[in-house]
């Protein structure tokens, strides 16, 4: 919304904050303004206005003052009306307000999507139920425990407290949330640089769980640019060539390039651009674009001209406007009047049929003919040939000795499309690949977006199009069917419509992605799993509902999004097993120390040392590996999928067990060593205790070095090539190693932790732990877990 806005106050023009204006001011609008308020034109010069923010669509729209003669279902569709935060891309117009503020349909827009609450994703669900499960489990587990300290073993209440929190420590892996929010913020960094800017953490990982991506058609799915593809004069159709409103492309007549000899398409470029009153601005500082200073349908033109060499501004110095004639709301067209060497020249432009019945004649081999039966078969069967490719197709016209627009000489057409993002296609067969389906929510025009949605390859040529009004007309029921059996393209879909289709969407157990720009696109993106915003085009209002912005726009960046939280999900998964691998192996001495009536062969502070400590890092490089080979070749996580499941819980626990029973094996063979056996007890404070607990400590941090190796992928063999270019692998072996080494052998680490130094002979004799829980490790994948 604009700050301030020309009004009328005691019959004097006023700028005033847009807070001051109220129903009934008359307010002033002309190129180049955006609209501060909902309006009815008293006043219309030759006046189009730009939809985008409320409805996506790029074409610019007449407005006028008479030829109200249909009925309009909605204030955007009515001719007269001026809405909020349009903007004015030619002419002027004074009209009285009639809403303001919040009572807009900007404002509606914006109050229904502050209706939308907002759900938990599905990892912070997860997170908070595995939370709970090892909270309870360890609760039970801690409480069994004491009980059986106090009444089994009669130890005091103290020492059984002592155990319980050692017990209830083992199985808690505290380490966890800290370990997640590190993995989510770097992936947040990561996906920065591939310009996915990712507002909040958690929707790293819902991307990955995505399996329908919503998205508006205008400046996503295309490029958002008005450019001339196609010319038709009579028997030759010429392809147009170039990017944006850049004047740099050429026009190719069956596939090759033409040169400048046509006069019938000289005549007709010459007319379009005379009849057009747009100005191309250059870039004003390296790396910027071309930009159109007016109406981008004209802007189009005047570089189509270009691109044949015909230079309006040159045109201008020859021919003298005598003034034009704005859009007739009946005939779609509209006319300018120009003098040169004392003779009067009309230029007609608008609705090909509109320019079609005001035409008599037409040029034909640089000859007039008179535009009979057939010969205007042959215009009508281009002009749906155009249409049925999604251009928007423009007819031109010429008169000379008349100032009226009849009995015109018709010159040709012109076909002008919002042209598909060039990367679109190869990441739509990607997320098609990869199990997502895609569905086209416009406010655009059906057929336009049906063909941009076939040309992408997002539907078939059967698809189906709904528009906006034969969905209110349609059960929920209804639609979930068509959109679980059938391909479909909704178009003509208000706010409000969006919005239930993607409630729809969820209802059918989807998890959507729903991408847009506009105003009106901001309700749906705060009710998709993931809301994603357009970075460069995109509205405030769409930006700060968001939950991910694409910096560059591009809809290959969203592909790149998906294909990262589905890797982000694998990596979780990885080191959830890998953390409560540890949890298992920490948990087993104290089961021990029950059960076989041994001295504790673990301590508490020990289990920390591991929990915070020496897991934290590993755990993080888990979660910075890349996505695997074919990981966009598989079928999105079903919602069932729980991130602690059976695979998770049996492969931790059998790593955990070996790891456990290898440790212990290597503590009692110490305590024997030093005379202990079955039966005794040891005084914690003693050399002989202190080596066996430090037998047990680096036992299972030497079996997590071999668990951190094997974890790294899911498929193949743990000790593969790419281990040794593996950084952050690597410098979490160093990162562990030494970590051990210091609590093992630092005098002021040794009271802290209960450890004792040890000989090289014990160091070999738990050399072959990491070996066998990698071989451990291989037998569990090879099994199918």
């Amino acid at each position: 919304m604009p700050a301030y806005a020309k009004v009328l106050r005691d019959g004097e023009p006023a700028l005033v904050h847009v807070s001051e204006i109220v129903p009934g001011d008359v307010i002033l609008v002309e190129e180049g303004d955006r609209v501060p308020a909902d309006a009815v034109l008293l006043e219309a010069h030759d006046l189009w206005v730009s939809n985008i923010p409320l409805t996506g669509e790029a074409a610019p729209q007449p407005k006028y003052v008479d030829g109200l003669e249909e009925e309009y279902s909605s204030y955007l569709e009515m001719p007269n009306v001026i809405l909020a935060g349009t903007t004015v891309v030619r002419g002027s117009g004074k009209a009285v307000v009639f809403a303001t503020g919040p009572r807009t349909m900007f404002g509606d827009i914006v109050k229904l999507a502050e209706e939308v609450e907002e759900e938990e994703s599905p990892l912070e669900r997860e997170i908070a139920s595995l939370a709970r499960y090892t909270f309870a489990v360890a609760m039970v587990v801690g409480l069994a425990f004491f009980a059986a300290s106090l009444l089994l073993l009669h130890q005091p209440v103290y020492d059984s407290m002592l155990f319980m929190i050692g017990v209830m420590t083992s199985l808690v892996p505290e380490g966890l949330q800290i370990t997640v929010s590190m993995a989510l913020a770097l992936a947040v960094l990561d996906m920065a640089r591939r310009n996915v800017l990712v507002k909040r953490l958690s929707a790293v990982q819902t991307l990955g769980s995505v399996t329908v991506i919503g998205t508006d058609k205008t400046g996503t799915i295309t490029k958002g640019e008005m450019v001339v593809s196609r010319v038709w004069v009579y028997d030759r159709d010429y392809e147009v060539t170039g990017n944006g409103y850049e004047p740099v492309g050429e026009f190719l007549l069956n596939g090759s390039r033409a040169d400048r000899s046509d006069s019938a398409l000289h005549k007709l470029l010459e007319a379009a651009a005379l009849s057009s009153n747009s100005h191309l601005q250059p870039p004003q500082r390296e790396g910027e674009p071309w930009r159109v200073i007016g109406d981008p349908t004209d802007g189009a033109i005047i570089v189509a001209a270009l691109k044949y060499g015909v230079d309006r501004d040159m045109l201008l110095e020859e021919y003298k406007l005598k003034y034009r004639k704005p859009l007739d709301p009946v005939k779609k067209t509209m006319y300018s009047v120009y003098e040169k060497g004392g003779a009067t020249y009309l230029f007609l432009k608008g609705a090909p049929r509109g320019v079609l019945n005001s035409s008599t004649h037409i040029l034909v081999d640089g000859g007039v003919r008179p535009l009979d039966g057939p010969l205007k078969a042959r215009v009508e069967e281009k002009i749906r040939e155009y249409g049925e490719a999604g251009l928007r197709v423009i007819g031109v016209a010429f008169g000379s000795n008349t100032e009226e627009d009849s009995n015109l000489v018709f010159l040709g057409l012109i076909g002008i499309a919002d042209p598909l993002r060039p990367e679109v296609p190869e990441f739509v067969a990607k997320a098609k690949r990869g199990g997502i389906k895609i569905v086209i929510l416009t406010g655009d025009y059906g057929p336009t977006a049906k063909s941009i949605a076939v040309k992408a390859g997002i539907v078939g040529e059967n698809a189906r199009v709904i528009r906006g009004v034969d969905r209110e007309s349609m059960s929920d029921e209804e639609l979930a069917r068509i959109l679980r059996e059938e391909e479909v393209v909704f178009s003509r879909l208000t706010p409000e419509q969006k919005l239930r289709v993607l409630r729809v969407l969820k209802k059918n157990g989807e998890v959507v992605a729903m991408i847009g720009d506009g105003v009106n696109d901001a309700p749906s993106l705060k009710e998709a799993d993931v809301g994603v915003a357009m970075g460069v085009t995109g509205t405030d209002v769409a930006r700060e509902v968001a939950d991910v912005i694409l910096l560059d726009d591009s809809f290959a960046s969203i592909v790149k999004g998906i294909e990262a939280g589905r890797a982000i999900f694998d990596n979780i998964k990885k080191f959830v097993t890998y953390v409560f691998a540890h949890n298992w192996a920490e948990l087993l001495p104290f089961l021990a120390f029950i059960t076989a009536r041994i001295p504790l062969p673990l301590t508490v502070t020990q289990v920390l040392a591991i929990d915070l400590g020496i897991d934290v890092l590993p755990s993080v490089a888990l979660s910075r590996e890349p996505p695997e080979e074919g990981v966009m070749e598989e079928p999105p996580r079903s919602k069932t999928e729980r991130l602690f499941d059976k695979r998770v819980l049996l492969r931790s626990l059998a790593v955990g067990l070996v790891a456990a029973t290898l440790a212990l094996h290597g503590c009692l063979q110490a305590w024997r060593q030093g005379g202990w056996s079955p039966g005794l007890s040891l005084d914690p404070e003693s050399p002989v205790y202190l080596k066996g607990v430090t037998m047990t400590f680096a036992g299972i941090v030497l079996a997590q070095m071999g668990n951190l190796v094997a974890s790294r992928k899911r498929k193949g063999f743990p000790l593969e090539p790419g281990l040794l270019k593996d950084r952050w692998i690597l410098l979490s072996l160093l990162a562990q190693l030494l970590v051990l080494v210091a609590i093992v052998y630092a005098p002021p680490l040794q009271p802290v932790f209960q450890t004792y130094p040890l000989a090289l002979q014990d160091w070999l004799s738990l050399a072959y732990i990491p070996a066998a829980v990698i071989a451990v490790n291989y037998a569990l994948r090879k099994a199918g877990l």
